[in-house]
């Protein structure tokens, strides 16, 4: 049962979708095929559908592969390797490839009609069968990302029987008090936007990969700039390419090597990273790449090289416990300004003025009075802005839908641990357009299904703002939402045990995740079946790039994962 039917007026249901960047997109071509009799809009406060990284600055490199970022109804990349070794990094989105592929995205589904740009979402309250937005309609002469105030023209409101949020995580940055002139997050984003800073002297605050890529941009040689990074504790840094094959990491990364626990994955991983780090490589010659790829690195100066090695390998020792089983950093490209003494790594500030700041591998503090500052320390939740307090990042279940309003949903503020959140929001996409539908069952107690979840995250995500963010580990997560779907990959749903196989030791990808129906219906999803052969080719023709040792390796800690499992459900049940 559809449920928001006991509610709705017998009229034509309307839906908003708030926000045009890859959350809002998708979800906005799953809204159209599941819900053909509501009447759909998606409001875009900017001039453009493209998003934050769709219109990025020059030089920029996304962290995951177009591969494992393509949405799996829009396939569009194989998982093919470039044969110059990572130098044209033609296996990731660059510059403005991401944009040209959502605007793509949007022209094959025909998407545009249904988007309404300048459109800026001021308020959301809740009626008596729906919400009420209030909108504005910005000025057509001012461009959203040129400097200038975009000023309103006319205000209106509209009601709606249900709403998607997908106004993203980087909406807005957190504020940094201090007594020095700062670049905001805005500033650094916007194209050319750093030309005029040079002969600077800079610290940058923060260790996630915006942080990293700004300083890293800052510290271009031509600018002059004295770039310092301020870090709280270490980081943990994953290569864009792996020494492993020389491949991308995300080419490492498969279903067999996700399905073992995460307790003992994430405690094997970190002896694995910092034995890659220290014995580089004995990994490449022990898994070479074939004889077209030369890594890049291997052409720099030696000292630079040891240099690079010697602070990922502080970086990632210093890194707390407890952020290995969080965020890797896969901005690696940082390391080699490291190395060259572009950058220079400091411990967090220890004045409110941000002028000293502590040694980061040893006692003492340093003296940096620094011309600017770059504040990239998270970004803070609007949703309560946008709904006077009443909406809050926290109060969704599954990251998704409301748990005491049926009808509000968020999409895109999943944050993974390693991953991406384009294709995250696909699969959100797909569970709250079936809950809306009716397809897809909500739970009758999600209230203690989320006060579950939420016990559980606080736990293991204790240093983290949940109040902005939903943390969480990617594919065991879209595990959950395929389940709710009926689109897991089991043996059966692959077709035979051979074809099943294969998915456990090609990159991990949420096109694994059956897209032939949306729930227990196989007819469910009818649009998605013009695209299902093409994604089933492009899964069906990744290559196998982890060593069939490793493969052995993990298949022999499966018997290990099966008792460790048992053991944590036995003591479950005893508690």
């Amino acid at each position: 049962m559809n449920v928001l039917s006991a509610s709705l007026p017998q009229k034509k249901r309307r839906l908003a979708i708030i926000g045009g960047g890859s959350s809002g997109l998708i979800s906005l071509k799953y809204a159209i095929d599941l819900l053909p009799s509501w009447d759909v809009q998606c409001f875009e406060q900017s001039d453009r559908i493209t998003g934050v990284w769709g219109n990025p600055y020059p030089g920029f490199v996304s962290t995951t592969t177009k591969y494992a970022t393509q949405f799996a109804c829009h396939p569009r990349f194989d998982a093919g390797v470039s044969a110059d070794g990572g130098a044209s990094r033609e296996e990731f989105f660059r510059d403005g490839e991401y944009g040209e592929y959502l605007q793509d995205f949007a022209n094959g589904f025909s998407l545009s009609p249904r988007i309404s740009l300048r459109t800026r979402v001021v308020s959301l309250r809740q009626s008596d069968n729906g919400w009420i937005l209030t909108l504005t309609q910005l000025d057509s002469s001012s461009r959203a990302d040129s400097g200038r105030p975009v000023g309103p023209t006319e205000t209106t409101e509209e009601a709606f029987d249900a709403v998607i949020l997908c106004t993203g995580l980087a909406a807005a940055a957190k504020p940094l008090d201090c007594g020095v002139k700062t670049l905001s997050v805005a500033d650094m984003t916007r194209p050319n936007g750093l030309e005029t800073v040079t002969n600077q002297r800079i610290v940058v605050i923060g260790g996630g990969e915006s942080a990293v890529d700004f300083a890293d941009r800052l510290a271009r040689p031509e600018l002059q700039n004295e770039v310092y990074l301020s870090l709280h504790s270490g980081v943990r840094v994953s290569p864009r390419y792996h020494p492993i094959r020389g491949v991308p990491s995300d080419f490492l990364r498969n279903r067999l090597m996700l399905s073992i626990h995460a307790d003992i994955r994430n405690w094997i991983g970190q002896r694995f990273v910092e034995a890659r780090i220290r014995h580089q490589e004995r990994f490449e010659r022990a898994y070479p790449s074939s004889d077209t790829l030369k890594r890049s690195d291997e052409q720099a100066a030696a000292e630079i090289v040891a240099r690079r090695k010697e602070w990922a390998y502080k970086l990632t020792k210093a890194a707390k416990d407890d952020l290995f089983n969080m965020f890797h950093n896969k901005s690696d490209d940082f390391l080699n300004a490291v190395g060259e003494q572009r950058i220079r790594i400091v411990g967090r500030p220890i004045d409110s003025d941000c002028r000293r700041f502590a040694s980061f591998d040893a006692d003492g503090e340093e003296t940096i009075d620094p011309d600017l500052i770059v504040p990239a320390i998270g970004f803070r939740a609007q949703l309560g802005e946008l709904s006077d307090g009443a909406v809050r990042v926290p109060d969704f279940y599954l990251g998704c839908s409301h748990v005491r309003h049926p009808n509000l949903f968020l999409v895109g503020f999943a944050r993974p641990i390693i991953g991406n959140i384009p294709s995250i929001s696909e699969m959100q996409a797909r569970l709250v357009c079936g809950y809306i539908s009716g397809e897809v069952a909500r739970p009758d107690n999600v209230a203690e299904l989320h006060e579950i979840d939420l016990t559980q995250q606080k736990k293991r995500y204790r240093t983290l703002d949940m109040d902005a963010v939903i943390p969480v580990e990617m594919f065991p997560y879209c595990d959950r939402i395929a389940r709710l779907l009926n689109a897991f990959p089991s043996a059966k749903s692959a077709g035979s045990l051979r074809k099943w196989w294969r998915l456990q030791i090609t990159p991990a990808t949420t096109m694994h995740y059956r897209s032939d129906r949306t729930a227990s219906d196989p007819a469910s999803d009818p649009a998605i079946d013009t695209t299902n052969d093409a994604t089933n080719d492009a899964v069906a023709r990744a290559k196998v790039y982890m060593p069939a040792s490793l493969i052995l390796l993990l298949l022999a800690l499966k018997p290990l994962d099966w008792t460790y499992r048992l053991l944590r459900y036995l003591g479950s049940k005893r508690t």
